[in-house]
């Protein structure tokens, strides 16, 4: 998997709003719009989600994903501030599984579907 076939099944195939953004250190982002969490504590609500744009073949997944606004106490769950600044939470989360665009997006579903999540 490359991040253009990452995004290509993001837009494509999910039908979400992908875009592209960078830090202050220059590092690219792929960003899906206005996501709608669909289940878990947090369902329902609206945000953006960056996860750092791997260049690598094969696709090398990120060990963060970031979430504008803040959607739980910062700090809490493994969060902090983001590198993307003040509007965005950074969520340290491993990824140790097959990589394909799929098994990639329900990665950053069921971090974001946790049951327990406490919306700030």
């Amino acid at each position: 998997m490359t991040a253009d076939e990452f995004e290509r099944y993001l837009s494509e195939t999910l039908g979400l709003r992908v875009e592209h953004l960078s830090d202050s250190g220059r590092v690219s982002y792929t960003v899906v719009r206005d996501l709608e969490v669909p289940s878990g504590g947090l369902r329902g609500r609206h945000c953006d989600v960056a996860m750092a744009r791997s260049t690598q073949t094969p696709y090398v997944v990120a060990s963060a994903i970031q979430t504008r606004p803040p959607l739980i106490a910062m700090g809490t769950r493994n969060t902090q501030a983001s590198p993307l600044g003040g509007e965005w939470q950074y969520w340290s989360r491993r990824y140790d599984h097959s990589v394909t665009p799929q098994l990639v997006w329900a990665h950053v579903l069921s971090i974001l579907c946790e049951d327990d999540l406490v919306p700030v």
